[in-house]
């Protein structure tokens, strides 16, 4: 199991300034790939403080030129916010700059309150049908020349990328799934999966698994084409006063989460105001890898166990930047190195 690193640009601390941002997220990083995490990943979120990375490509871009390994994914992007040639374009471009690092996940995106700020509508219906028809035009230009495509949601003429893509015949794509008949459907379309744990249970995230598995192998493509990633909140905690502290600070995010969700938080010059939700800090902490070091190792173990190609390590839920190196480096020397010597368990054990 590969490791990755979560770039959220979430800034809580009101108490410090908003310009540590950026530095912060890149020593981690910097450090993340010292340490020998296979990517970093970085999201595209617009005009709150849960998510300040309205650019991924700049971020990435500049990863590329201070990091050394590290492939770089840039997920999820946001297709209905895009015109599809600048965005190939962009994708194109950082492949070649990073040498072949790039990697890049697509969605309709997470809630109504990003798409309703661009003027943009929300429901089903129609964020599914511009997605499908941006995807589809996406991968056109990424892989033809004189690309032409009309339709209620592209329109452009003879169109050719340049630069043209370094990786061929596309970087690897990614897409999140929190269900198994999803999970199953993208198996089949080869590309690799993003799913979470959330409040679920264990088998929830087998069965997320085992669905994906049956997809890529119901499309007879080798096992090893598609890859299948778990998505963590990750605190490596000093002692249980320091677990519990952070515990309570990942109850908050979630709470801004699903205000956002529910496009019910109120977010006035950026900050998001968390909403009321159901369950305990305490009740939200079996799901979450936010613990002592023995908790964490066994926590992650199971993921493995289930079969997991890639654990994609979160660790900006509300610690300090102080606290998130303490222990990012720990979580790197003590518990990265269990899943390079430990045999997996079989998942029917």
């Amino acid at each position: 199991m590969k490791f990755c690193l979560e770039l959220a640009g979430y800034w809580p601390h009101h108490r410090n300034h908003i310009d540590n941002l950026i530095p912060e997220m890149m020593e981690t990083a910097i450090l993340a790939d010292k340490l020998g995490f296979a990517a970093a990943l970085i999201g595209e979120h617009h005009f709150m403080d849960f998510g300040a990375t309205p650019d991924p490509f700049g971020l990435a871009s500049y990863l590329a030129a201070v990091t050394e390994k590290m492939r770089l994914i840039v997920s999820v992007l946001q297709l209905p916010l895009w015109d599809v040639e600048r965005l190939a374009g962009n994708i194109a471009q950082l492949d070649q700059l990073s040498r072949g690092r790039l990697e890049i996940g697509v969605g309709r995106g997470g809630g109504p309150f990003e798409p309703y700020r661009f003027n943009l509508p929300f429901d089903y219906e129609s964020t599914r049908a511009c997605y499908e028809a941006r995807f589809d035009a996406l991968k056109k230009l990424l892989t033809e020349t004189d690309v032409t495509v009309q339709n209620d949601y592209v329109d452009f003429r003879d169109v050719t990328i340049m630069p043209p893509l370094l990786q061929k015949p596309l970087p690897p794509i990614w897409m999140a799934s929190m269900r198994a008949e999803s999970a199953y459907h993208m198996g089949k379309m080869g590309v690799h999966v993003m799913t979470g744990q959330l409040r679920n249970s264990m088998d929830f995230v087998k069965e997320v698994v085992s669905a994906y598995r049956e997809g890529v192998k119901d499309a007879g493509l080798p096992p090893e084409q598609g890859r299948i990633g778990v998505l963590q909140w990750v605190y490596v905690a000093k002692d249980k006063a320091d677990r519990d502290a952070k515990i309570e600070l990942a109850y908050k995010k979630q709470q801004g989460f699903m205000g956002l969700l529910t496009n019910t938080s109120e977010v006035k010059a950026g900050r998001v105001t968390g909403i009321e939700i159901d369950g305990t800090p305490e009740d939200y902490a079996p799901s979450l890898v936010i613990g002592e070091l023995d908790f964490v190792k066994e926590r992650v173990m199971e993921f493995r166990d289930l079969g997991f190609d890639d654990f994609i390590v979160k660790p900006h839920c509300g610690p300090d930047h102080a606290d998130v190196m303490t222990s990012l480096r720990t979580f790197g020397e003590e518990v990265m190195p269990l899943c390079e010597s430990a045999p997996r368990e079989s998942m029917d054990a």
